[in-house]
């Protein structure tokens, strides 16, 4: 009996997309299933997309470069050679965990000096 090797499960990621030209088609296609979780046109007035995505994808789309990709809150950068009717691969979800983000905790205020009492004379 042949054994088929099963890539590993990942553990699921949200791609978020926005958009800033108007009619803007996308597609992300999961490379290991094949599965299409999210396939639309997109304009700057939408709202972002969020799509739930698991292992390593593909993003397809009329104009790439028009495109803001998150993947769990990070920017990802597409790369400036990429343009036009191409798609970029997107990082494997298992191999590659997400950027933590910094924690945004504002500096301490210095209290202000207590009044000085006067003195009686």
């Amino acid at each position: 009996m042949v054994e088929v090797p099963v890539p590993p499960a990942s553990r699921p990621h949200q791609i978020s997309l926005t958009s800033v030209k108007a009619g803007t088609r996308y597609q992300v296609i999961e490379q290991n299933t094949g599965e299409v979780p999210g396939y639309g046109m997109l304009s700057p007035r939408d709202k972002p997309i969020v799509i739930n995505v698991k292992g390593p994808s593909e993003l397809r789309s009329s104009a790439v470069e028009n495109l803001r990709v998150q993947i769990d809150g990070v920017p990802f950068l597409i790369p400036s050679t990429v343009t036009g009717a191409m798609y970029v691969a997107l990082p494997d979800t298992f191999t590659t965990p997400p950027v933590p983000k910094a924690a945004t905790v504002p500096a301490p205020v210095p209290k202000a000096p207590a009044p000085k009492s006067k003195k009686s004379r």
